[in-house]
């Protein structure tokens, strides 16, 4: 099916990605992103440069894999579905052998090392564990193998073995959600502002009465807003003690010479003088200006 296919045909089941989106362990999207998804007709796919760089790097991935283990590879073209539960569904990316066990292919900047553990373990980041452990119980194999390439340059093998009490609460998770969220139409609780705007983008201009716990979390943030106010202006005195102290200097050091501050020059930057263009090309400003997609602000008085 064409990519565009595939991602409607995604609409109809729970991934690996998804269920840990669910678990609160993905560090892309959240619970009700999935829902969303899910419950929306749009088929539009959300994509960043790492998940390009992934993508483009599976097939390396998996020929590395390959001839370090001498184990051959074959992609699965199609979905495998839970034997009993129709909406929950695994996309893996390789079968090794005659299709005796799995393998999954991702990549990792340098940044994301301290995720991983050592070779050979299964010490690997949460979202993928849960990954790998729901695609392991749905194709029925004894383990997944995972071969990251960290950096452009660490290549590392990894095996998940089958777990069944893990399997076991993913599955009920998952059924849960698609139970009580998807076919319901019933969003997830909202874990940060992206969720809540997501769900509510648009205003009604109308009032709403608060309630007396939502008169006490107003209190709390208002408070939490005063805390945060006097640690900035904490942070900008101390800041402004130390750096009248460095006077013209680069570098300050403890006596023992450990660097404990810099206070460096950065190198000249340009900028674009928007307001001179608008005025003095203001056909050529609108004929490029672009509208973004309305937001709303949040305000607390």
């Amino acid at each position: 099916m064409s990519k565009q296919e595939w991602l409607r045909e995604r609409k109809n089941y729970l991934g690996g990605t998804d269920l840990a989106a669910i678990c609160g362990l993905s560090p892309y999207r959240t619970a009700l992103d999935v829902y969303l998804d899910k419950t929306s007709d749009n088929i539009a796919e959300e994509t960043n440069a790492a998940m390009r760089w992934g993508n483009l790097l599976e097939d390396v991935v998996a020929k590395v894999y390959s001839e370090d283990t001498g184990y051959s590879v074959s992609i699965e073209p199609n979905t495998i579905y839970h034997h009993e539960y129709s909406f929950l569904g695994a996309n893996i990316d390789r079968w090794v052998g005659d299709k005796e066990y799995v393998l999954e292919c991702k990549t990792a900047g340098f940044n994301k090392n301290k995720e991983w553990g050592d070779s050979g373990t299964d010490q690997i980041p949460e979202s993928y564990l849960v990954q790998v452990a729901y695609y392991a119980s749905i194709c029925d194999v004894p383990k997944v193998d995972i071969a990251v390439l960290i950096g452009g340059q660490d290549f590392r093998i990894y095996s998940y073995v089958r777990n069944k009490e893990l399997e076991d609460k993913l599955i009920k998770i998952a059924c849960n959600f698609w139970h009580n969220h998807i076919e319901k139409r019933i969003p997830p609780k909202c874990v940060n502002t992206k969720d809540t705007f997501n769900l509510f983008p648009q205003s009604n201009y109308q009032e709403i009465v608060a309630e007396d716990n939502i008169i006490q979390k107003w209190e709390e943030l208002k408070a939490a807003r005063e805390e945060e106010s006097r640690i900035a202006d904490t942070i900008e005195k101390l800041k402004t003690d130390i750096q009248e102290f460095m006077r013209d200097y680069d570098v300050l050091i403890d006596i023992q010479g450990n660097v404990i501050a810099t206070w460096k020059n950065t190198a000249p930057r340009s900028f674009f003088d928007l307001k001179r263009f608008k005025d003095e090309a203001k056909e050529m400003y609108l004929k490029y200006t672009n509208h973004a997609k309305q937001s709303r602000m949040f305000l607390i008085k």
